[in-house]
């Protein structure tokens, strides 16, 4: 999760069982197709699985950098309406959205400043991407992005791209991969070409 310029700048085991269970008195219920693989349903597994803290690292990647800038931190959700990414290498800053207000603080830049999502409608729809995703709201997530699924329950990518042009200035798109209900990394590109990829150290040491 970055905020940018500074604001441009989460069935076959089951099936094998019932034949062990069953024999070959149930062929019907052993040949039964897989439930879809959806949107909602992917959202439903992220809740359900969802970690309230883990580890991170991030890499950056600006025309205004001559190389890639490597973070780690912590991650940390607080249904329903609280995240905090909080980085401690190789310097310390902290960002918490607790309802509609945004904290920053930095250390290094000696700021601490608070502002509010609603002068911030792209902020907002940014925020609401992740929101949507950790608390199974898969409505919500579909009113503010176009998501598209890919893959299976095992190895799947979901890719969001913002509806309104407000969100639209600020993301091009956000790509979320992982397995089951975890998440192993969120790509996010901005229109001026800039990226970063997070990866999720899930079981790290907190």
């Amino acid at each position: 999760m970055i905020f940018g310029k500074p604001l441009r700048k989460a069935a076959t085991s089951f099936s094998f069982l019932l034949v062990l269970l069953l024999g070959s008195v149930a062929p019907a219920a052993v040949d039964a197709p897989p439930a879809p693989w959806t949107v909602d349903g992917l959202v439903a597994l992220l809740k359900e699985q969802r970690e309230p803290s883990m580890a991170f690292e991030e890499a950056t990647y600006s025309s205004l950098l001559t190389e890639p800038l490597i973070v780690k931190g912590q991650l940390r959700f607080t249904p329903p309406a609280t995240m905090e990414k909080a980085i401690t290498q190789p310097f310390r800053e902290r960002y918490v959205i607790e309802g509609d207000r945004v904290l920053f603080e930095s250390e290094r830049k000696g700021i601490k400043r608070t502002i509010s999502l609603e002068d911030y409608p792209a902020l907002r729809s940014f925020v609401d991407a992740f929101r949507a995703s950790f608390t199974g709201d898969a409505a919500r997530l579909q009113k503010v992005y176009e998501a598209t699924l890919e893959g299976t329950r095992r190895q799947w990518t979901l890719l969001l791209r913002p509806r309104e042009q407000a969100g639209r200035s600020m993301v091009d798109y956000i790509l979320f991969t992982g397995s089951e209900g975890r998440v192993a990394t969120i790509a996010i590109r901005s229109p001026d070409g800039d990226r970063s990829v997070m990866t999720l150290l899930h079981g790290a040491a907190r």
